[in-house]
């Protein structure tokens, strides 16, 4: 059974949160394609305006011991590919450690989508025995930096960003807006989802 959330995002946008599925692969091009430059820099750190064919399989792939990736649609609209995606890719040297990443398309940053997509992650990595998360975000994404801080992750500078490692323990989130928000969608998501479909 895979889960399906219907829910309310930001300014009461309809949407569905689900696992991304390999019949998606068309949905992802498109939303990648459609990025700023600058969404599409902080999130490969290159300038490049396309989508990587073999990034797109390793993404699509279905390896729910190693990768794991959530993606939010707009119910019942075909013309705008998605809101958002975020996945994680198990450590080979370090089991109980995973690389996460995001990614929201332009108009739909600053509603919560990201906040939304850690917390499908966060229980689907606990299930998997992941406790920590980690990512390497640039210098220069201020709001993502921002982000991860207010969430308690400890930070490592490197020559070009930042190696940003979160804790998956409730108990270790701090008092703030970012982590209260999380909290609720992870006791949302703990929930029986009312559309669970197989």
């Amino acid at each position: 059974m895979l889960p399906h959330y219907r829910l309310k995002l930001g300014d009461r946008l309809p949407v569905i949160l689900r696992p991304l599925l390999p019949d998606d692969r068309t949905r992802i091009i498109d939303a990648f394609k459609r990025l700023s430059p600058e969404s599409t820099y902080f999130r490969f750190w290159t300038r490049f305006h396309g989508v990587n064919p073999t990034f797109i399989d390793r993404l699509c792939a279905e390896d729910q011991g190693q990768h794991v990736s959530w993606i939010i649609v707009i119910e019942n609209n075909d013309e705008v590919p998605g809101v958002g995606g975020g996945s994680f890719w198990r450590s080979g040297e370090e089991a109980d450690l995973a690389e996460v990443s995001f990614t929201v398309a332009d108009e739909f940053q600053g509603q919560g989508a990201g906040t939304l997509l850690l917390a499908a992650l966060w229980e689907h990595a606990r299930a998997s025995g992941i406790l920590r998360f980690v990512a390497n975000i640039l210098e220069s994404n201020e709001v993502m930096l921002t982000w991860w801080t207010s969430l308690g992750a400890a930070s490592v500078q490197h020559p070009h960003g930042r190696e940003m490692t979160l804790v998956l323990d409730e108990a270790a989130l701090p008092d703030t807006s970012a982590a209260n928000r999380l909290q609720r969608w992870l006791a949302f998501l703990r929930s029986p989802p009312p559309d669970a479909q197989p």
